[in-house]
Formats: structure tokens, C-alpha cells, sequence
């Protein structure tokens, strides 16, 4: 990617942040926190125990109240070297090939979360990453009402894994609660920047143009980039 592309897309997400006072996508969101509980066979990747979380709920155009919206969950974890791990996950369709495709949902419940760019973990086969949430969440897309039922009690997702054939693969289960001030010492997350050695988003290339639009949107926000 040159130069001149990669400052294009940082000034483009910065106007757009800077003019929005927010996020260009998902500006308004909830912050959380928790625990990641990997399973057996993928503590070589995200550590044993109970990992540290903390994460945003949060709609993609910023629709009102209730309507539809692509939901976004977001995430980071401490890996097994205590290093961060970030993801974005949005919500795609349920089907087979849906669901690598963006898409809005109705409702907390109905919400099926994925990375949309395959993960290459060592030499594996190129794998997306997905969230499925509790069937006790809210049943429309408001995030007062998610806020409402976080007040009541958590909320959980389980971390599934999966390429275009083949099993799919149960990771972890990730719990979360809305988070004290102290808990949350960031307001972004980018898995462009934030992933483990030996593990890559691909295509390279647009992995590339995601890193320098979230760039320009920390950069429009007075965040730094």
C-alpha cells in the first residue's frame, strides 16, 4: 500500500471522526468486563485460567433505540504472555456463507458475531473467529435495554472458530458485566496492532487499510494513533 493511500484513508476516518466526535462506525457502545475461559486444547494460545477482559457493546450506524443495527462486539484479552489481544467482531448472517458477510441484526439474542477476515494461527488453515451470545440477552437492539439487563445480571458469548469447510471449533466462553471506570483504561481496540506472535489477519493488505482507518479515527477522536 502506498503512501499516499495509506494518508488518505488516516485523514478520511479523522475528518470523519473529528466531524462526528465519535467513532466514524459504532459510536456509541457500552463498556465491559470480564473473563475469558479457553478450552484444554487452546491454552497455548489465550493462557489457562481465567483471562482478564474488558470489551464494548456496541451499534455500528448509532441507529435510535430499538432499530436494527450491524452490533459490534469488541474485546480484549490477556494472552498466555499477558500481552493484549484485541478483536472486533460484527454481527454477520447465520448461514454458511452468511455468515462472513456483515449484516444487521434485531436483537441482542439474535446477534451472531464474526471477524469478517480470516485469522492465520501459525500454519494453519485461514480461520474466522465468532461470537454466539446467551439466549437470556435482549430481544431488540436497544443498548438501553442491554444496559437495563446488565444491571440484572451478565451476559456471556461462546468463541467459536471456523474456515470454509471443516468442524467448527468451540474456543472459549467469554463473560461479561458493565465495567467500573477502573477497570476500563482504554476506549479502542485494534486487532490490526494488538494480536499474539504468530498470529495475522488476512488478506495482509486489508488488514493494512484497517489499520490506518483505525488510526485516523483515534487520531480524529484526540486519541492518538
Amino acid at each position: 500500500m502506498t503512501d499516499l493511500a495509506a494518508s488518505v484513508v488516516r485523514s478520511t476516518f479523522a475528518v470523519g471522526a473529528k466531524l462526528r466526535h465519535a467513532r466514524v462506525f459504532h459510536p456509541d457502545g457500552l463498556h465491559l468486563s470480564g473473563r475469558l475461559h479457553a478450552e484444554s486444547e487452546y491454552e497455548h494460545l489465550f493462557g489457562t485460567g481465567e483471562r482478564a477482559v474488558i470489551a464494548r457493546l456496541s451499534k455500528g450506524a448509532g441507529t435510535p433505540g430499538s432499530l436494527p443495527d450491524v452490533l459490534g462486539l469488541a474485546f480484549r484479552v490477556l494472552d498466555r504472555h499477558d500481552e493484549p489481544w484485541d478483536f472486533a467482531l460484527a454481527t454477520t448472517g447465520g448461514g454458511p456463507l452468511s455468515k462472513f458477510l456483515i449484516t444487521p441484526a434485531r436483537g441482542w439474542v439474535r446477534a451472531k458475531y464474526g471477524s469478517l477476515m480470516p485469522y492465520r494461527v501459525g500454519k494453519t488453515a485461514p480461520l474466522w473467529f465468532f461470537a454466539e451470545p446467551d439466549t437470556g440477552q435482549p430481544a431488540s437492539a436497544s443498548l438501553a435495554e442491554m444496559t437495563e439487563h446488565l444491571h440484572e445480571q451478565p451476559i456471556s458469548f461462546t468463541l467459536l472458530a471456523s474456515g470454509v469447510t471443516g468442524a467448527t471449533l468451540r474456543l472459549a466462553e467469554l463473560t461479561l458485566r458493565l465495567s467500573e471506570s477502573a477497570d476500563h483504561r482504554t476506549d479502542y481496540f485494534d486487532p490490526m496492532l494488538n494480536h499474539p506472535d504468530g498470529v495475522e489477519l488476512l488478506p495482509r493488505i486489508v488488514g493494512k487499510v484497517r489499520e490506518f482507518a483505525y488510526s485516523g479515527s483515534r487520531t480524529g477522536r484526540g486519541e492518538g494513533a
